[in-house]
C-alpha cells in the first residue's frame, strides 16, 4: 500500500496538478510522458463485493451450509508500467486482496514483426477470462471458463496484427507462475477474424488452442509430487470458495488438452458474445481419458446509446457519452459438465440479469441475479444431489 501511495505521490508531483483541477469523472493523472517520448504510469483495478445467497444454500444430505453471505474486497490491483519510443515497455502488478502477483512482463512492439512478450499474463482459452477484469458484463466469469481457462503462467508469447482483419498469438508457457501454483508447460495458439471491424460495428471470430505437460516434481529434500488435474468452477459468484461441480484431483495427469471456439458482434449499442469450450486430459496410469466442457452465450445492450470498446481482439469498457454515465442491461446463460465415464463431477447450468451503471471513465457500479442449477453425484449420500441456489451480487469498481 504505502509503495503505490508514493508512486501515485510522484506522479501527481511530476504533473503539478493541483486538487482544484482533479475531474472525479474524466481523466485522471495517473501517467505522464517525457518531452522525449517516455511514458511511465500507474493502473489499478479496485472492486468491493456483496454476494448475497437464497433457496438451496446447504447440503441436502448433510444439512451443513455451504454458501454464506459475504461482503468483502473482490480485487484490490495495482500495476506499475512504463513504456519507450522505440517499442519497449514493462508492467509490473499485484493484486493486494489475493496476495498474488499478476501480470508481470516486457514487451517489444513493432508493427512490421508483431509485439513479443515474456513474463507472467494470461492464458488464451477462456476468452472471456483474457479479457480484463475491470470490463466483464458481469460480476464472474462464465461456469466453462471458470473450469477450462489455465489461468496466468510463466512463458512468453508474440502477437501479429499486420494481416488486415486478423490477429494471430502464439505461445510457450514455461510451467508455473510467479505465486508457485498452475504447474504444466506447453504451446498455446489464438487466432481472431474479423470479418467486420469498424467503429460500433464489430464481428469477432475466434479459435483458441492449448496443451499442457503435467509432469511431476520434486523438492529439496527429494519428495516427488505425482501431477494432478482438476477441473471445477464456482457459481458464477466467486467470493465463496465453495464449487457445485468438482472433478477432483485426478492423480497421474499427463497431458491437457484445451480448445475455445468464440464469437462476438457488437452493434451498436448491442453486444452478443458467446464461448464454447472443452477440454481432454490424459494419465500415465490406466485411468480413462477424462473429457469436459460446455458453453456460454449472453447479450448485452446499452440503454443509453453508447457501443463497447473492441480493441486487440478483446471487448473492453463503454465511455459514457452523458455526464449521468451509461446504462446496461445483460443477460447470460451458461452451461457446464463435468461428468465423464468414472468421473462423476457433475453438470451445472446458471441464469444471470445483470445490469451496469458506468460512470465517467473510472466508476463502474455492477448488479447480478443467478440463478444456478446443480447436479452431482455424493458418494457419501450414494445419489445424485441438487443444489440450486439464487444469488444476488453488488459491485462498486474503481479503475485506471
Amino acid at each position: 500500500m504505502k509503495l503505490h501511495i508514493a508512486i501515485a505521490g510522484a506522479l501527481l508531483s511530476a504533473y503539478g496538478i493541483s486538487a482544484h483541477a482533479y475531474d472525479w469523472l474524466h481523466d485522471w493523472p495517473t501517467k505522464f510522458k517525457t518531452d522525449n517520448g517516455y511514458e511511465f504510469g500507474i493502473k489499478g483495478l479496485y472492486q468491493g463485493d456483496l454476494n448475497n445467497y437464497s433457496g438451496d444454500t446447504t447440503n441436502p444430505f448433510t444439512g451443513t451450509t455451504v454458501l454464506a453471505d459475504q461482503t468483502t474486497w473482490r480485487r484490490k490491483e495495482f500495476n506499475v508500467y512504463g513504456k519507450a519510443p522505440y517499442g519497449l515497455e514493462f508492467n509490473i502488478g499485484y493484486d493486494y486482496q489475493g496476495k498474488v502477483w499478476i501480470d508481470n512482463y516486457v514487451k517489444y512492439s513493432n508493427k512490421d514483426i508483431g509485439d513479443f512478450r515474456l513474463g507472467q499474463f494470461k492464458t488464451p482459452v477462456g476468452w472471456e477470462e483474457a479479457e480484463s477484469s475491470s470490463a466483464t458484463t458481469f460480476l464472474e466469469r462464465s461456469l466453462p471458463v471458470q473450469a477450462v481457462n489455465m489461468g496466468r503462467r510463466l512463458g512468453a508469447d508474440w502477437a501479429y496484427t499486420a494481416i488486415p482483419n486478423w490477429l494471430v498469438t502464439l505461445g510457450y508457457y514455461s510451467g508455473g507462475d510467479l505465486n508457485g501454483d498452475n504447474d504444466g508447460d506447453g504451446p498455446a495458439a489464438h487466432v481472431v477474424f474479423n470479418p467486420i471491424k469498424e467503429k460500433n460495428e464489430v464481428i469477432h471470430l475466434g479459435l483458441a488452442l492449448s496443451q499442457e505437460n503435467r509432469d511431476a516434481t520434486t523438492d529439496g529434500r527429494g519428495i516427488v509430487t505425482v501431477p494432478t488435474a482438476r477441473f471445477r468452477a464456482r457459481p458464477e459468484a466467486n467470493l465463496t470458495g465453495t464449487r457445485l461441480i468438482d472433478s477432483g484431483g485426478l492423480k497421474n495427469a499427463d497431458t491437457i488438452d484445451r480448445i475455445g471456439l468464440e464469437g462476438a458482434w457488437i452493434h451498436g449499442p448491442l453486444l452478443v458474445q458467446g464461448e464454447y469450450l472443452h477440454f481432454n486430459a490424459d494419465f500415465t496410469d490406466t485411468k480413462p481419458s477424462y473429457s469436459g466442457g460446455g458453453f456460454y452465450v449472453f447479450g448485452a445492450w446499452m440503454l443509453t446509446g453508447e457501443s463497447r470498446d473492441y480493441k486487440n481482439g478483446y471487448v473492453g469498457n463503454v465511455k459514457p457519452a452523458h455526464e449521468y454515465g451509461a446504462f446496461e442491461v445483460a443477460a447470460r446463460y451458461s452451461e457446464l459438465d463435468l461428468n465423464d465415464g468414472p468421473v462423476l463431477g457433475g453438470k451445472e447450468h446458471d441464469w444471470t440479469i445483470g445490469a451496469n451503471w458506468y460512470l465517467g471513465n473510472h466508476l463502474k457500479f455492477q448488479a447480478n441475479y443467478v440463478r444456478a442449477y446443480s447436479n452431482k453425484f455424493s458418494s457419501a449420500a450414494k445419489r445424485d444431489l441438487e443444489i440450486d441456489p439464487e444469488v444476488f451480487e453488488l459491485r462498486a469498481q474503481v479503475y485506471f
